[in-house]
């Protein structure tokens, strides 16, 4: 029976005969980096790759960092040795010395791409779409099985148990992966969604690759609904990232970005509803005050009011002019009393002078009255024209004449006519 060996026993038998191999311990090689990651711990990690095979390889913290920053894309010689973690079951490099060698062909290229599309100004701010504050409906672009969208479904209904996610399960790496992006893309597109996140989770700029087509760059550029590109993580760079109205730094950071959070919105709504009840409540009792005092002004105003307070007035007035007519009357009545008086008094006086005057005429036309001629034998002769005659002359042979006396008259025939001489 053949011995059993555990892993333990394997990996440490690996380490032990890798560690023996004067070659590999200590080697300097050549490679562009990929996928490097600075740890809090203080170790670099990072893989070295060319056109057809990678190593992985770290600085460990212990170890003079170089004096550059590493970043994906780079040529660098790197000295050290191969060694085997044994916990992981896999071979690395671990890098003593590092120098910096240039930059690799897909970075190259990606360099060219990005000064491409700045010309033709896809990445200018005033094409980017707004994303909507109170998104609902979510278009995901990625891979069904793979991290970001349990990250993006955990954190969006996390926010809103109601967030409508609507998966287009596309290849996010490989062969064909721009292809089914960019259909993904255009499908998710017509369905009238508020906003539509692609992407994937980290990887080398090889994985990342497909959001770098141009093809994918002009389905994101082109596409009416708002897109948010959460390809890889932070450090990673696209051209997707870029190009689209709103870059987010992870999947997940894309979820929060991209659906509110209803208990904020809740909360805000409460806060809204708190305001607007007390600024109601201000706003009533102002205009119940304004309303107050315009009903008092249109009372002062309005016709009735002012059809009464002027029949109290014109009341006022009637009294007054009947007090003032009365107190008129009543002096007039004085007045008139009084005049009266004096009239009377003076008529009186009057009457009484020109009594006196009368008597006293009266004596003296009784003295020289016809009658008392008369009454003394006298007579008094008139023509039939009732024209007194005062003398012979006034009368002619044939006249007829009234004589008066003082109980009568007679009428006579002038037959002669003489002189009293005769």
């Amino acid at each position: 029976m053949m011995r059993q060996f555990s892993v333990s026993e394997i990996n440490a038998h690996i380490k032990s005969v890798i560690s023996d191999d004067f070659a590999l311990r200590n080697i300097c090689i050549k490679g562009e980096v990929s996928n490097c990651k600075y740890h809090d711990n203080g170790h670099i990690y990072f893989t070295l790759k060319d056109k057809s095979s990678a190593i992985r390889a770290v600085i460990w913290k212990t170890v003079p960092k170089p004096a550059f920053k590493l970043e994906d894309g780079m040529e660098i010689l790197v000295q050290g040795q191969v060694s085997v973690y044994e916990a992981g079951g896999y071979y690395q490099v671990n890098v003593r010395e590092v120098s910096r060698q240039g930059l690799g062909e897909l970075y190259l290229k990606l360099d060219m791409l990005k000064k491409q599309f700045a010309q033709m100004g896809y990445f200018a701010p005033q094409y980017k779409k707004q994303i909507p504050r109170f998104s609902s409906r979510i278009g995901v672009v990625t891979a069904k099985t793979g991290a970001a969208i349990r990250d993006i479904y955990h954190i969006a209904t996390d926010r809103n148990p109601y967030a409508e996610i609507i998966l287009y399960n596309a290849l996010v790496q490989g062969k064909g992966a721009a292809e089914s992006i960019v259909r993904g893309i255009q499908y998710l597109d017509t369905l009238g969604l508020d906003v539509i996140i692609i992407g994937r989770g980290g990887g080398s700029i090889e994985d990342l690759w497909a959001f770098n087509e141009e093809i994918v760059a002009e389905a994101v550029f082109c596409a009416d609904t708002p897109i948010v590109s959460a390809v890889g993580h932070e450090t990673d760079d696209t051209l997707t990232d870029l190009i689209a109205d709103r870059r987010a730094a992870t999947p997940s950071d894309a979820a929060r970005i991209s659906v509110c959070e209803l208990a904020l919105v809740l909360e805000g709504l409460e806060a809204y509803k708190k305001t607007l009840a007390s600024f109601t409540l201000k706003k009533t009792s102002d205009l119940r005050a304004l309303t107050k005092a315009y009903s008092l002004r249109l009372s002062n105003a309005s016709p009735k009011n002012r059809l009464d307070m002027n029949k109290q007035r014109l009341r006022q007035i009637a009294e007054r002019l009947k007090s003032a007519v009365i107190a008129s009357v009543q002096t007039g009545r004085y007045k008139t009393e009084a005049m009266s008086l004096r009239l009377g008094n003076a008529m009186t006086g009057r009457l009484n002078a020109e009594k006196h005057r009368l008597e006293k005429y009266a004596g003296k036309l009784e003295i020289l009255s016809p009658l008392k001629s008369l009454s003394r034998g006298y007579g008094y002769v008139e023509n039939d024209a009732g024209k007194r005659i005062s003398g012979v002359n006034e009368t002619n042979t044939g006249d007829h004449i009234k004589i008066y006396f003082t109980d009568g008259y007679v009428r006579a025939l002038v037959e002669e006519k003489g002189d009293v001489t005769e």
